[in-house]
Formats: structure tokens, sequence, C-alpha cells
């Protein structure tokens, strides 16, 4: 419930029954106050009689709301601009590029032959010498032997600087491509700061918590999924919770 009284007068005195046509505060015939006394419905100036939204009359507030791009309340500005987003054919382009980029990464990464490529220059080595020591003795089926295995290495380790090469000129099209999409969702206004996200994780959370104050356990629930959804992990977990809370249990603890 809001703290903040409504501010608008009572249409009929409660005390004589007069019509307040005058819009005034006080009866004319009576003197009763027409202060209103509800509290304003959160988030909104007004009490559900005079223009707050009521949901039990079906009603929402004044006015009609289309995009929600000016709307009075930011999450919903917020929730507009990510709707725009999720239609805007430049984005929608760009981000099927990126798949196909994201594609040709994961195809040359299975290319790269990983397990043999730090061993590949020994052995190159290797081949080298047995390939001049058969030349420079004569044995020359031994040294037609050598030079196909070292035309083989060769071979391979060209494909993987192939490989590579073309995967960092991939990355380097995705980093752009990326870049693109950042300056698009900038011209719609559609990014908001860390910062900003945070505030409003912390917000939906207080909120949450606010009416769930009495259910521990699905506190507890609450608090895991919200901190799971923006990556963050407790701060005892961060300070070797073992070592120097001595795995106590409790408010932050992991056990109870």
């Amino acid at each position: 419930m809001s703290n903040a009284k409504c501010p608008s007068y009572k249409r009929t005195c409660k005390g004589c029954g007069r019509r307040n046509t005058e819009k005034a505060f006080t009866c004319p015939d009576c003197g009763a106050d027409l202060h209103c006394t509800k509290y304003c419905v959160v988030g909104y100036a007004r009490c559900e009689d005079h223009g707050g939204p009521s949901p039990k009359k079906n009603f929402y507030g004044r006015g009609t709301m289309t995009t929600g791009a000016s709307s009075s309340f930011p999450i919903t500005r917020l929730a507009s601009k990510y709707r725009q987003m999720q239609t805007d054919g430049r984005i929608l382009s760009n981000r099927q590029a990126i798949d196909v980029v994201d594609t040709r990464i994961i195809q040359l990464l299975e290319r790269v032959d990983v397990d043999d490529a730090p061993d590949r220059m020994k052995r190159l080595v290797d081949l080298w010498t047995e390939f001049t020591e058969a030349h420079d003795s004569g044995r020359t089926v031994e040294e037609a032997q050598t030079r196909a295995r070292l035309a083989k290495e060769f071979e391979k380790a060209y494909h993987d600087y192939e490989a590579w090469n073309q995967m960092f000129e991939a990355l380097d099209v995705r980093r752009k491509m990326v870049d693109s999409e950042i300056k698009i969702l900038t011209q719609i206004k559609a990014i908001i700061t860390a910062e900003d996200a945070y505030e409003l994780s912390a917000k939906m959370l207080s909120a949450v918590m606010s009416v769930l104050d009495d259910d521990p356990k699905k506190m507890k629930q609450v608090q895991y999924e919200f901190a799971r959804i923006i990556g963050e992990s407790s701060d005892l977990t961060a300070a070797r919770y073992d070592e120097d809370a001595g795995g106590r249990g409790g408010e932050n603890g992991s056990e109870e």
C-alpha cells in the first residue's frame, strides 16, 4: 500500500448528502471535510476511486496504451524498447548473420588438430633431421619415405594455419557485426547500463521479498533464483567461506 493520501476531493458529502459541485474540500452546507481519505494506488498519484487503477472494476487508469513507449513507468518504456528490438529487421538480420559466422567458427575449430599441434614442430624437426641424414648418406629409399612423411606433416601444419587464419577473420567479422548491433540499439535507445540493470533487479527482488517475508524457505529460493539470473555468488563464497566462516550457516550461509 502507498503511504501517500489521495489529493482528490469527495464527490458527495457523507454528512448531509450534498453533491460537491463546487469541487471543494469543505462542504458549504455542513462544513464536513471532503478530502479523500484513501491511500493512493502504489505507483500512482490517485486512489482507485479517483483515477488510479481498480482491477475489481476492470479499470487500469485513464487513456490508452499502444506500444508503452510513452508510459510514465520506466519499466514499461524499457519493455517497449525490448519489443521494438525484437521486431527490428536490422537487428534480426544482423543476428542471423552472426549465427552463420558462429557456425563457421565452430567448423573451423573442428578442423584444428588441437591434440597434435603442440608436438608438430618437434616432429617436423625430427623428420627433417632423418631426411638430411638419409640424403647425405645416399639412402635413397629411406630418403623418399621420410620426404613423404615430411610432406604430410607440412600439409597438416598448413591446414591448421589456414583454419586459424580463417577463424580469426571470422571473429573479426563477428566483432564488427556486434558493433553494428550496438549502434542500432543505441539509435533506438534500447540499452541500459549495467548499473541500471542491477538496480532494477534489486528493486524487483525487494518487491518479491516484501511479499514473501513470512516464508523463509521461499525467501531463500527467491534469493537463489535472482543470484542465478545475474550470475552472482555470495560474499562468503567469494571470501572462501569454508576457511573464513568455518562453515557456519544462517542468513548468508550455505547450511541451515
